[in-house]
């Protein structure tokens, strides 16, 4: 089998490729390449969402018309469109097949505020061909215009084998803490509640083979703690661990294996999460099936969801995608593993995610750091790999900045990753104007190579204007590890911080980096880094950029503008890891922004959504009037309607307008003295 399939796979990626460079005259001096446009550094792909039908005939897939995302079905045997379903007003999401003849969707509305956005969620069956549709639950409208008290959501988790018309679901409608089970037949709407004895507050759930809730994951009011409970042959539930958020070692449950054994994600006894066994009858653990010495596996050190858990349309776990250097996969069986070498072997230097099937067809999804994504459909038995669509066909790769990961050390001793992006035609060791881009957060994991879109798509559009750009994963960042992740607590404003100044001190090492000519920009956390670096170092940095910034921590953490002060669990989260606002006040106030706008020297952008609940106006509004007091007047952009990120495209186009002249003003170079 290896040799008929391995050398196809080469041959056929071979007739992919573009055009040799050599056919086109070398010249001394290439002409200029262009920068980036708005349009092809942030704009949503045109088709997304690809997902292979079981019996790998047909590919749904979303796709832009008429200025929204609809659904399209296309026949890979006949080459050819079946159906093409979409709205007027609203996007089509999250589309997943329901055996090979109906596929279930929600509702999205791309590029509408806060204050606009009304036709999203809900749940939708439609029949392949779009001829049969039928909604199964309410969209946020139907709320609004019901007199019921609270907004109900479901989720399909996942189909029901051999069956073209039942799934099961989850939904939050007995009880506003807690998620329930449904097997939901999608021709009829009829349903049949699969949890009515479960653990109070149950957040999650994993079934068994035979798709009945095995666990059941819940927490504990007004806290960090999570309970995994575990349901026996009778029926009865029983508590199998219980572990504190960003305290204890973390095991949590992902899959039920055929001989009843549990696949557990955990750090128990070590640095990283793996995968591994559990027999909840003897209480012993087993193998480790999965595990990466220096990156999480499927879960965090927070026990928070982390890379991608590959599953069939059945809910079996085939594999993980783990967010490595970058993303990698790793499959649970030799046969999807060897299909993975032989592609990743076919198209080298590239993110393969392979989608399989009931048939040979197996749907390849290839990205790269200056790449969007093609698409491929791989024989598994002839080895033919051919090209199904280019997502972003006339974007020239040469002029999208390629990203190169750094290994670092910080100050204290524990490794420091961060990406850089430099111009695609400048010279390899050309002292650079320099942009620092802090994600948010801080407990999430920053951008990853690859990536499409958040800091990656600033970082692609800030780098094709000349900048070189770092993006560092300093400490709190998760996936590397509890040590590094748990390094951060009582480190806001303090390690944190010098974590990024040590990236950049690399950067500056080496000689890439102009010292004279820096910015630091961020949003969220990465708004209230941006401008606590410029109050640590004041002649530093010449700029700072905050988006939906925080400035005043204690406020934050009690103000009844934001939602953070009414999420409890993500309250006492913050409070465990930063301090209490109260008793530790003082402690604070001296790493807030807010409180430190005379030590700044660097002009400061800050923008702001007035409609915000997790870094509320107010918390820009109160780094604003304090640089006023300072006598450093910021740059101020604060858009109704927005939230915690700005949806309208013309209001995004706005702060790019105010941010790149901004930005060339101050990292221009400096006036020789006379």
């Amino acid at each position: 089998m290896r040799p008929i399939l391995f050398a196809p796979l080469l041959l056929a990626a071979s007739l992919c490729l573009p055009p040799a460079a050599a056919q086109t005259p070398l010249t001394d001096t290439p002409p200029p390449l262009q920068p980036l446009t708005v349009d092809e550094a942030f704009s949503s792909a045109r088709f997304a969402a690809p997902r292979l039908s079981p019996d790998g005939r047909y590919l749904a897939l979303l796709a832009a018309r008429r200025g929204r995302m609809g659904l399209s079905i296309f026949d890979l045997q006949e080459g050819r469109y079946e159906s093409h379903i979409g709205f007027i007003d609203a996007d089509i999401a999250q589309p997943m097949w329901l055996g090979n003849g109906r596929l279930l969707y929600t509702l999205d509305q791309h590029g509408q505020s806060r204050k606009t956005q009304l036709r999203q969620g809900g749940l939708f069956v439609i029949s392949r061909d779009g001829q049969q549709e039928r909604k199964l639950h309410a969209t946020f409208n139907d709320w609004v215009n019901s007199s019921r008290r609270r907004y109900t959501s479901m989720t399909p988790v996942q189909a029901v084998p051999d069956s073209d018309e039942e799934f099961i679901g989850q939904c939050n409608d007995v009880d506003k803490d807690s998620v329930d089970l449904y097997r939901v037949n999608a021709a009829t709407g009829k349903r049949q509640l699969l949890t009515a004895q479960r653990p109070a507050r149950t957040i999650d759930w994993v079934l068994d083979p035979q798709l009945e809730p095995r666990v059941a994951i819940s927490d504990v009011e007004r806290t960090t703690e999570r309970v995994v409970h575990y349901r026996d042959a009778d029926g009865r539930w029983r508590e199998l661990w219980r572990f504190r958020t960003g305290r204890d070692d973390v095991r949590l449950p992902v899959s039920v294996e055929p001989d009843g054994k549990l696949l557990v994600a955990t750090n128990e006894g070590r640095d990283t999460v793996a995968l591994r066994e559990y027999d909840p009858a003897s209480a012993q653990w087993g193998d480790v099936l999965i595990e990466h010495p220096s990156y999480d596996v499927a879960v965090d050190a927070f026990g928070d969801d982390i890379g991608v858990l590959l599953r069939s349309a059945n809910g079996e776990l085939l594999g993980v995608e783990m967010d490595t250097t970058r993303p990698v996969f790793a499959w649970m069986d030799e046969r999807r593993r060897r299909l993975q070498t032989l592609v990743d072997q076919a198209l080298p230097g590239r993110i393969n995610a392979l989608q399989f099937s009931a048939s040979s067809q197996v749907f390849v999804s290839s990205r790269s750091d200056t790449e969007v994504a093609r698409w491929y459909l791989l024989d598994s038995v002839s080895g033919r790999l051919r090209e199904v669509l280019n997502v972003q066909p006339g974007l020239d790769a040469r002029r999208v900045p390629a990203t190169e990961t750094l290994a670092l050390r910080t100050r204290d001793g524990l490794p420091l990753s961060a990406h850089v992006l430099r111009p695609p035609q400048a010279s390899p060791a050309a002292p650079l104007p320099t942009i620092v881009i802090v994600h948010g957060g801080p407990w999430v994991r920053g951008a990853t190579w690859g990536d499409a879109d958040g800091d990656m798509a600033m970082a692609r559009w800030l780098a094709s204007r000349g900048y070189q750009v770092l993006l560092p994963s300093f400490r709190g960042s998760t996936g590397f590890g509890k040590r590094f992740a748990l390094a951060s607590r009582g480190q806001i404003g303090l390690a944190m911080q010098d974590d990024v100044d040590d990236a950049l001190d690399a950067l500056i090492q080496r000689g890439v980096a102009d010292p004279q000519r820096l910015c630091i920009m961020g949003a969220s956390y990465g708004g209230y880094a941006s401008l606590m670096a410029v109050a640590r170092t004041p002649d530093r940095y010449r700029c700072a950029v905050a988006s939906f910034p925080v400035s005043d921590l204690a406020r934050q953490l009690t103000s009844d503008w934001g939602d953070l002060s009414r999420h409890h669990e993500a309250r006492a989260l913050w409070i465990d890891m930063t301090g209490d606002p109260v008793k530790d006040k003082a402690a604070l106030d001296a790493v807030s922004p807010r409180y430190l706008a005379s030590r700044i020297k660097a002009r400061v952008m800050i923008v702001a959504g007035q409609h915000d609940q997790r870094t509320p106006l107010e918390q820009a509004e109160f780094m604003r009037d304090a640089l006023r007091r300072a006598g450093n007047e910021p740059l101020w952009l604060a858009k109704f309607g927005e939230g915690h990120g700005f949806s309208l495209r013309s209001s995004h186009q706005e702060m790019l307008d105010m941010l790149e002249p901004f930005l060339a003003e101050q990292l221009a170079p400096l006036k020789p003295h006379r």
